[in-house]
């Protein structure tokens, strides 16, 4: 599992597929309007009100780690920082290590709701919702609305346009 983790990462990091703030308020606006233990997908709504959060968490951790592996790169450079030691050294430093490590949890507790979302079958198309959009994460795919058509490859798009039909439908269907 630990691998399959690290390479989640490492193609998220490479791919940008954190996407935005603004993106990730999308699933709020689909919920019904319903009490939340009413809904035949109590537990889906539930857990994907928890996913969209701890997005929002990751991405600001993620904001965080980049700034702080810039502040390393240009210590490195300024200093003129070589071999194995002084790099982690310097990397632990400046608080890149720290960072990261914060961005792994983060990573883990998503890993684990999208394994629950996925166990747990839809009833009705706002659960559906929650499902491909947890799904979309676990593709690797960017939760992002807004990127440029460059940035996005063909089958992330095919994808990301099914994830803004299923949302479309559940908006309609909760007459939001």
């Amino acid at each position: 599992m630990r691998e399959r983790t690290a390479t989640r990462r490492s193609l998220l990091k490479a791919s940008g597929a954190l996407g935005t703030v603004a993106a990730l308020a999308v699933p709020v606006a689909i919920l019904p309007k319903a009490e939340a233990g009413e809904h035949p997908d109590a537990e889906l709504l539930r857990l994907g009100a928890e996913f969209e959060r701890e997005h929002v968490t990751l991405a600001s951790l993620k904001n965080e780690e980049d700034r702080l592996n810039s502040v390393f790169e240009a210590e490195k450079e300024r200093r003129g920082t070589r071999g194995w030691d002084a790099l982690t050294a310097l990397h632990e430093e400046v608080g890149a290590k720290e960072a990261v490590s914060q961005a792994s949890d983060q990573f883990d507790k998503l890993d684990a709701i999208t394994s629950v979302i996925r166990s747990i079958p839809a009833r009705t198309i706002a659960g559906l919702a929650v499902k491909v959009r947890a799904t979309a994460y676990d593709c690797h795919f960017s939760l992002s609305f807004d990127l440029p058509p460059d940035q996005i490859d063909w089958q992330e798009g095919c994808f990301l346009q099914l994830v803004r039909e299923v949302e479309r439908m559940a908006k309609v269907a909760a007459h939001v």
